[in-house]
């Protein structure tokens, strides 16, 4: 009697795994192969118990379902991402020509400048261009029009050093 392969001559990819969440197929599976492999190597007499091999089928059931979750609440996380720095661009341009006055981290001191532009980092993080700094929207502590009060200038200081 013949019998014909019943895994694909595909290579397997690199990421694969039991919980890979690259593309899976039957021939890529090792969960699948060794189901196949146990069934392959039962003896007549002694077969597979159906309870058992109900129970395997399930957990593969399971496994893909939770694969798929899995994969599904990566893609809220970007989504999520995403929001959050479109959010911040949008708190972050109401400030944009307006003066504000910030903490400055390596110095410890208060400095202010007018808004030029508002970014998103590599980091994440909302950043607001005042003349040549760069400055996180969170260490902004004042927000006040142009030109109505205060030290006035791009990026002076008020306390450096103290």
């Amino acid at each position: 009697m013949q019998t014909a392969s019943i895994s694909g001559s595909a290579a397997v990819p690199s990421g694969s795994g039991v919980l890979s969440t690259t593309g899976a197929s039957f021939g890529d599976n090792p969960f699948l192969e060794l189901l196949v492999a146990q069934l392959r190597s039962q003896t007549p007499l002694e077969p597979v118990d159906n309870a058992s091999f109900v129970e395997q089928l399930a957990s593969y059931s399971s496994m893909q379902e939770q694969r798929e979750l899995n994969d599904n609440l990566l893609q809220l996380l970007d989504f999520q991402g995403v929001l959050a720095r479109l959010q911040g661009l949008g708190e972050g341009s109401a400030l944009l020509g307006k003066e504000v006055e910030w903490v400055d981290a390596s110095t410890g001191g208060t400095r202010n400048g007018r808004v030029d532009s508002v970014f998103v980092a590599e980091d994440g993080a909302v950043r607001l261009r005042v003349g040549t700094d760069d400055v996180d929207l969170r260490s902004v502590t004042a927000i006040r029009e142009p030109g109505t009060g205060g030290q006035g200038g791009s990026g002076s200081n008020e306390g450096a050093g103290s």
